[in-house]
């Protein structure tokens, strides 16, 4: 049985007074012009009942055992398992559930936003832009969905068991999205959708940008192309967007393979071949046949953390015959709209009061949120399920850019200070480009000059994003830090809602996991290239 959604383009920025709406698997979800308004859904399973719940916790807690295992688990079958101990997110790596609740005691007894001597910049939107329809939503229920995954015990993604497919047409007959769901387990039930992007070549075969699960539903949506997969092309060497490249090329043993340099596993570092990825070139040493009909610019940064060879590299491509730009985590776009990959009964669990996060912030009374709770007078309790749902998107979206906003009981003020920009995630830019921020801005620099670009694509979220150099340029304003001049107020983001994600960079900085320009190791071939390069700009 097939089933459709309705889904969005939208433009750079949907006004305050804008509307959306789209039809979700027979249903449909509306934002009404009122900021208090709800997500309709007239289908929504009921999983409010503790059955149901039991079941997702024990899920939940099984992936997170299946993670621990996995170091010692040989792959299975394609359709099964993903074995994968590589390129963990740096993000998250060091990270742990311990280091997360130490740095969060820490930030949350801190105060204030994190003074600095350096200036944040300012996230812009364009007055008068509106949302436009992007297509329709297609998933089969016929075919399976069944996708073992079993990656690090430091990195327990989820879903772990089964991948539900949506597959939208952006552009008739050329480009196409998959989309499936994808989060962190440990029982946070924080997840956003992570896009797969396909073109039709002027050959007439396909061109996969970041592949998603292989699993026989997301392969018979795209079998009904009717065109061959000719190139897959791996743009990033983060964990979550690598681990399906090797399980995917397995499925389309004709197509080249395209990888981005610099590609590395920790704790012991192995070559891509060991992950089943048999690359036919890298990115910025090999020519690829389709180059005529792409330009690309590539982030190569020094080392992160953790390791002299753990890098951030990220490959954007430019699309000339569509004017598209494709990246991966460089930027995102949230809005209202709820990804039709996360189900209903994961926006009801994260809009439930009584959920694990919100317990869990009740019992250590993070961000004084006890007393938020007695002052609240609408509990979830007293919501309608479609308010519910919106309310869980909030939650999950928050969680997912910030750790934790500053009030995720009643994230509205949060919501509305995020939404509806082009920005750099707040997790991205405070973990990573604000710790590389001289190639960071040169790689945006060149990204914005490599073309005339009017969408962007990025891998998460809402997309096509109707964007051009002006806006991308704007988004990367927040360097060479987003922290604010001290006694002033932050411009970037909230500050507010960065005391527990700066108060994880600053335990992780001061315990080494992630590199300052003093800790970092001057060894190490992307260092060495990159202080190379840094003496090239000095002179």
């Amino acid at each position: 049985m097939r089933s459709a959604a309705a889904f969005r383009d939208v433009r750079v920025a949907v006004p305050a007074h804008g509307s959306a709406s789209r039809a979700r698997r027979g249903a449909v979800r509306a934002r009404a012009a009122d900021p208090r308004s709800v997500i309709h859904n007239t289908d929504a399973d009921d999983t409010s009942s503790a059955t149901a719940t039991f079941r997702r916790r024990l899920s939940l807690a099984a992936s997170t055992a299946f993670g621990a295992a996995s170091l010692a688990a040989p792959a299975l079958a394609d359709e099964l398992s993903s074995v994968d101990l590589s390129s963990v997110d740096p993000a998250v790596a060091g990270v742990g559930a311990a280091a997360l609740a130490a740095a969060a005691l820490v930030a949350s007894r801190a105060g204030g936003g994190g003074a600095g001597p350096r200036p944040g910049g300012t996230a812009t939107t364009l007055p008068g832009a509106t949302p436009m329809t992007r297509g329709v939503g297609e998933s089969d229920d016929s075919k399976k969905r069944g996708y073992l995954i079993a990656p690090p015990p430091l990195f327990p993604l989820v879903p772990a068991f089964a991948r539900q497919t949506y597959r939208y047409e952006v552009d008739p007959g050329r480009m196409w999205f998959f989309e499936q769901k994808q989060g962190i387990g440990l029982g946070l039930n924080v997840s956003v959708n992570v896009r797969m992007t396909v073109i039709k070549l002027k050959t007439g075969g396909l061109w996969v940008h970041a592949p998603v699960a292989p699993t026989e539903e997301c392969i018979a949506l795209l079998a009904e192309l009717d065109a061959p997969v000719e190139h897959i092309v791996l743009p990033t060497t983060l964990f979550e967007h690598k681990i399906f490249v090797g399980p995917f090329q397995r499925r389309f043993p004709d197509a080249e393979v395209w990888i981005a340099p610099d590609q590395w596993s920790w704790p012991v570092n192995l070559p891509p071949s060991f992950f089943g990825i048999f690359q036919t070139g890298i990115l910025g040493q090999d020519t690829a046949s389709w180059e005529d009909e792409f330009e690309y610019e590539m982030l190569q940064p020094p080392a992160l953390g953790v390791a002299s060879y753990v890098s951030f590299t990220e490959c954007a491509f430019l699309h000339k015959p569509s004017k598209t730009l494709l990246v991966t985590d460089a930027v995102v776009y949230v809005s209202e709209n709820a990804p039709d990959a996360i189900p209903d009964r994961d926006l009801l669990e994260s809009g439930d009061d009584n959920n694990f996060t919100i317990a869990a912030l009740k019992f250590l009374n993070l961000f004084d949120i006890a007393t938020k709770a007695k002052a609240r007078t609408v509990t979830s309790d007293d919501m309608t399920e479609a308010q519910r749902l919106r309310l869980g998107w909030q939650r999950n979206a928050l969680q997912a850019l910030y750790f934790g906003p500053s009030n995720l009981l009643d994230p509205e003020q949060s919501w509305a200070r995020i939404t509806n920009k082009l920005l750099v995630a707040p997790v991205v830019s405070t973990l990573v480009y604000e710790n590389i921020p001289g190639e960071v801005d040169d790689w945006a620099r060149r990204v914005g000059k490599m073309g005339k670009f009017e969408r962007i694509v990025p891998c998460h979220f809402d997309a096509p994003i109707r964007a051009g150099p002006k806006e991308w340029n704007a988004a990367f304003g927040f360097l060479p830090s987003s922290r604010p001049e001290e006694g002033k107020e932050g411009r970037y983001y909230p500050d507010e809602d960065m005391v527990l994600l700066r108060g994880v960079e600053d335990f992780l900085q001061g315990s080494g996991v992630i590199f300052t320009d003093e800790s970092r190791p001057k060894y190490g071939r992307i260092n060495v290239r990159a202080e190379e390069r840094r003496s090239g700009a000095r002179r």
